[in-house]
């Protein structure tokens, strides 16, 4: 199979399954943040927030490091997943007690404790289930990757929204994540063992250090980007209450669930970059520069259009009881087209073996984040928390650009950024004449499908996409290789 047909087949399998799983899981947030109190979605967001930072500490960057390795050599797959098992298997029973020292520590009482445990089982499930994850992705087969999330979230959804609906309350709300992921995580080791690897249990200490040193950097580089990615949710909990922390939520919440699109990009072309950073450096400098492009071209409407239509949105999903998210949602939405870019500038580093040097722009950004936080937030609460993740962003791509020019080659993004910018503007006039909200929900998406269209038309009347684009286009879907010339 070509390279760009495999880089379609598995973008779609992994675009489908994750604008499944993100469907499914903001109804399932949206439930919880209607039936719950705003004290107990609060609590229950912070335990996410807390435990996403500290299930990094279970992993380390085994899993990013198993996919650049295993896709580089399929032969190794066996011996890398035993021995990272086992290093897994320690660093969740570390982790274990770095949760229970931050919640003493801070002094949380037991009904927060007790909900931070539960979600706090359910991801390091988790990240086992990651680590299977880890190998389809190195072999490509991201199918199973998308058969897993797509059935977890049906499980998930079904569980929570009885629990939910019937009121049996927080604690077995967050258990039902425990008990799915434990199903998930089964039928993954099933699927692993019958394709890709053999149950090996012999422990190679040797094996398993130099494979912990070499994952470190990119653990490291996942802790930061998980302190500056959560840490808000953490320290607006202590410092403001559970309220604000419902309140921040809401609109990071809404935000997240569009990053599912340069996840399932980045994710299908990972395993690419980092053979071709092996074997073919104009194909490295070819998919580097498109990716850049696209993702642009895909974000820069998306942030437009979320902070135009964030009062309609946040009303429509969560009542006026969350009105006060709005300005937090407009201020967050210009985040999400430099996260957009961010996620593949990291993945580029990752690729060229340049990991320390996305540790080290992660742990600057995160401690740069913290002291914005610290500043902000007690003078304005979630309001300060949403500047520090948009302010942090611009930040983080400043450092990740740098490294990638120093290290690859200089990219000069600037002649592709005018064209989209007209077609937002296009797309922003379109809105202003043909704003059809105020017939209702039918309405409103009406004119966010007319806004949408218009953008996509302007982009294809100033010819933002070139003759290599459509060349990248038809090698998909006549299975050829990528083109490598620029």
């Amino acid at each position: 199979m070509g390279t760009a047909r495999r880089i379609y087949r598995n973008g779609l399998y992994l675009g489908v399954a994750e604008i499944v799983s993100k469907i499914l899981l903001f109804i399932v947030m949206l439930y919880a943040a209607r039936l719950l109190s705003k004290e107990h979605f609060g609590k229950f967001s912070f335990a996410l927030s807390l435990s996403l930072i500290a299930i990094v500490l279970a992993d380390l960057g085994i899993n990013t490091l198993l996919v650049r390795e295993i896709s580089r050599n399929k032969g190794i797959a066996s011996r890398y997943f035993a021995n990272a098992f086992v290093i897994k298997s320690a660093l969740s029973f570390i982790t274990f007690f770095v949760v229970v020292w931050a919640l003493n520590l801070l002094n949380y009482p037991n009904d927060t404790k007790q909900i931070v445990y539960a979600v706090w089982l359910f991801t390091i499930i988790s990240t086992f289930t990651e680590l299977f994850y880890s190998i389809f992705r190195a072999f490509e087969m991201m199918q199973y990757d998308a058969f897993l999330k797509i059935l977890r979230m049906v499980l998930l959804t079904i569980s929570s929204l009885y629990i939910l609906s019937n009121g049996y309350g927080i604690l077995l709300f967050s258990y039902s994540f425990v008990f799915t992921e434990i199903i998930v995580v089964l039928i993954a080791l099933a699927i692993a063992l019958k394709n890709f690897i053999k149950l090996e249990l012999i422990f190679d200490f040797s094996f398993a250090k130099r494979l912990f040193k070499k994952s470190l950097p990119f653990g490291l580089a996942i802790v930061f980007g998980s302190i500056y990615f959560y840490i808000g949710s953490v320290m607006l909990s202590k410092m403001r209450g559970d309220a604000e922390v419902a309140v921040y939520s809401v609109a990071y919440n809404l935000a997240l669930a569009i990053l599912f699109v340069p996840t399932v990009y980045t994710n299908a072309i990972y395993p690419v970059l980092s053979r071709y950073f092996k074997h073919s450096k104009k194909g490295l400098k070819t998919l580097y520069e498109r990716s850049f492009k696209y993702l642009y071209i895909i974000g820069l409407p998306i942030s437009a259009g979320l902070y135009i239509f964030a009062e309609k949105l946040i009303i429509f999903f969560y009542g006026s009881v969350y009105s006060e998210s709005i300005i937090a949602l407009q201020i967050i939405s210009f985040y999400l087209v430099i996260k957009f870019i961010n996620f593949l500038l990291g993945a580029m580093l990752s690729s060229i073996d340049r990991q320390n040097d996305r540790m080290l722009g992660q742990g600057v950004t995160a401690g740069f984040n913290v002291l914005l936080n610290l500043f902000l937030i007690p003078k304005h609460g979630y309001i300060g928390a949403a500047w520090a993740t948009l302010v942090t962003e611009v930040f983080l791509f400043g450092i990740y650009y740098f490294s990638l020019s120093k290290n690859l080659y200089y990219y000069n993004f600037f002649s592709i950024l005018l064209k989209p910018f007209i077609a937002v503007i296009a797309m922003v006039l379109s809105i202003k004449f043909f704003d059809f909200s105020s017939y209702g929900s039918y309405g409103l998406f009406g004119t966010i499908f007319v806004s949408s269209l218009t953008y996509g038309l302007v982009v294809l009347i100033l010819k933002t996409l070139d003759g290599k684009d459509y060349q990248i286009i038809r090698s998909i879907f006549k299975n050829e290789k990528l083109p490598e010339n620029t």
